[in-house]
C-alpha cells in the first residue's frame, strides 16, 4: 500500500446525507450557486426538504384512504 493510504471505512447512514443531497439537485435553482447570499441558499434548501416532505405527506395520506 502506499505511504498514507487508508483503507475503505463505510460511515454509518452517510447514505441518507448523499440522498438528501441528490434530492436537492432536483430543484433547478439549488442545481447552481445562483445566489449571493447564504442566507437565500439556505432558505430554498428549507423550502426544497419541506416540499418533499409534504409531498410524502400527501402520498401517505392518499395511500390510508385508498385502504381505508
Amino acid at each position: 500500500t502506499f505511504k498514507g493510504h487508508r483503507e475503505f471505512v463505510v460511515i454509518k447512514k452517510r447514505w441518507i446525507v448523499e440522498r438528501s443531497f441528490a434530492w436537492c439537485s432536483f430543484d433547478r435553482r439549488l442545481n447552481r450557486e445562483y445566489d449571493l447570499l447564504a442566507e437565500t441558499t439556505e432558505a430554498l434548501i428549507l423550502l426544497s426538504f419541506i416540499r418533499r416532505m409534504i409531498r410524502q405527506l400527501a402520498a401517505f395520506a392518499a395511500q390510508i384512504a385508498v385502504a381505508a
